[in-house]
């Protein structure tokens, strides 16, 4: 196995000469997290899926059903910086989700 393809499989991505390119509905981090309120019998805050966002998803099947904005609360592993702080800056979606499933917490 060649250095790059050492590199393309750890990652995540494939890459094409000089640029990154990422497989279809998987991230370069390879991980995909839920950063809202813990919903008791759901979804704890923090729960990794590992996989494709498709895998993430489906993952998370039972509580997506139960409370629809949990869907927009798992992000990528490449966007979870931003996202922490965009969930507690009033204004953007994930705000808003946060707190429509915050009234939820421990039911």
């Amino acid at each position: 196995m060649t250095k790059k393809e050492t590199t393309a499989s750890v990652t995540g991505a494939e890459t094409m000469g000089n640029e990154k390119k990422s497989r279809a509905g998987t991230c370069p981090s390879g991980f995909y997290i839920y950063i809202g309120p813990n919903i008791k019998k759901h979804i704890q805050t923090g729960t990794v899926y590992r996989g494709t966002r498709a895998q993430a998803l489906k993952q998370a099947a039972e509580a997506i059903e139960a409370y629809p904005p949990v869907k927009a609360l798992i992000v990528s592993g490449d966007a979870l910086p931003e996202a922490r702080i965009k969930v507690k800056t009033p204004g953007n979606a994930l705000y808003a989700n946060y707190k429509k499933l915050a009234g939820k917490e421990g039911k």
